[in-house]
């Protein structure tokens, strides 16, 4: 009864969000994907091509292979498709965020309630309701890399999902740099070897289009457009509207290494601590803020990780209610700048000359993924001076079979 009333719940506030964007949605990057599929099955040149005469098709030739499937395809269908799969994949995508939780809920049905309920509210946030509107597939990306991560690590399709997810934008990669430092070297192999047949595949079927990308253009975020475009929410973006200058590049190759050093540690610690969530959730944050294009809709990525925050809290809170009240706070002010699409309150225009008002708007979401950084930073310090002060061992180890075992002295 639960998970009927939670299931007509989301599929009641899909339809009312899809209905809502119905007047408005144009469905922009659905057109860029099916322009690459199509060139690959009229034989154009993928990377010259220009929709409407301005937006390049920028993502990896093994893309435009799979985009065939939806060039095919009337455009009404294509549509109703590509739509119809983001609103069944969006609880999906949170009910394996739930597996990751240290503490996963009672059995699958109340997993299932629970990521029903969040999605039907998770749906108006900006990221989720952006991704509907240009009809993106950051959710799908999503649900690999958490499909991957859910699997046990003796599984031999550990990986192969993460490598598709790169495959396909390549930010995602760095899910299998978390697999390797997390010790989980057959994953991170079989990503980094579906990843390497993907980019084979491309110069095999593509190989023009294929030696233009793996060239230089991959590594020019002006390909896909100017980094200080407010829509941007990476710390590239944030340099470049911050100090009213596009040319940031050392600065920020700089300050990106800091952050994905930092956030990697912190999202391995975590994880040989066995919380995996909070592993996830680091490592997704750190992926965002240094992708030197992060959009607002691929920030999708992270909505899983204010699920997993919430519900962490309503579990400290149970015990200290007092003490889990800022973090409370905290997350809710997040939800509140996701559902309120903050990032998008600012001028379209003159990017490099906003007032201090409209920048800290537009960077809202790396001011966010910053202090969630700083705030794990913290917490991991004052957990290694507490065991410190009382003498206590060394941390808690995950085993192979992924359960926390304490490792022996010696």
């Amino acid at each position: 009864m639960r998970t009927a009333a939670a299931a007509a719940a989301y599929i009641l506030s899909a339809a009312y969000c899809c209905a809502r964007l119905a007047s408005g949605v144009h469905l922009v990057d659905l057109h860029v994907y099916r322009m690459g599929g199509d060139a690959v099955l009229h034989d154009m040149a993928l990377y010259t091509l220009r929709y409407a005469g301005q937006l390049p098709f920028t993502y990896p030739p093994f893309a435009a292979l799979v985009f065939t499937s939806l060039a095919w395809l009337p455009w009404v269908a294509a549509a109703v498709l590509i739509t119809a799969l983001t609103v069944v994949a969006l609880p999906v995508m949170l009910y394996l965020a739930l597996q990751l939780s240290p503490s996963p809920l009672r059995g699958r049905r109340a997993a299932w309630d629970t990521a029903l309920a969040a999605a039907a509210l998770a749906i108006w946030l900006e990221p989720v309701h952006s991704t509907l509107f240009y009809g993106q597939v950051d959710v799908f990306i999503a649900c690999a890399v958490l499909y991957d991560l859910t699997r046990p690590d003796r599984s031999p399709v550990k990986g192969v999902a993460i490598g598709l997810a790169a495959a396909f934008k390549l930010t995602p990669a760095l899910f299998a740099v978390y697999l390797l430092l997390t010790r989980r070297y057959r994953a991170a192999a079989t990503a980094a070897a579906v990843f390497a047949g993907s980019v084979a595949l491309g110069f095999a079927v593509l190989p023009a289009a294929s030696a233009y990308f793996w060239d230089i253009s991959f590594l020019q975020p002006g390909r896909v457009s100017p980094p200080q475009n407010t829509q941007n929410q990476s710390l590239l973006g944030a340099m470049t509207r911050t100090l009213h200058n596009a040319g940031v590049g050392l600065p920020w190759v700089v300050a990106a290494a800091l952050v994905a050093v930092v956030g990697l540690v912190l999202a391995v610690r975590a994880d040989r601590r066995g919380d995996q969530a909070r592993g996830f959730s680091l490592c997704a944050i750190t992926d965002l803020l240094i992708s030197p294009i992060s959009w607002t809709h691929h920030w999708v990525l992270a909505v899983p990780a204010l699920l997993l925050a919430i519900v962490a809290i309503g579990r400290y809170g149970a015990r200290h209610r007092l003490a889990a009240l800022p973090a409370a706070v905290a997350v809710t002010a997040i939800a509140v700048v996701a559902w309120d699409r903050v990032a998008r309150q600012v001028p379209n225009g003159g990017w490099l000359s906003l007032p201090a008002s409209a920048i800290i708007r537009s960077e809202v979401y790396v001011i966010i993924g910053l202090g969630a950084l700083v705030v794990a930073a913290g917490e991991l310090i004052g957990y290694w001076r507490s065991r410190s002060a009382t003498g206590a061992g060394p941390d808690p180890q995950p085993s192979p079979g992924g359960v926390t075992r304490l490792k022996a002295p010696g």
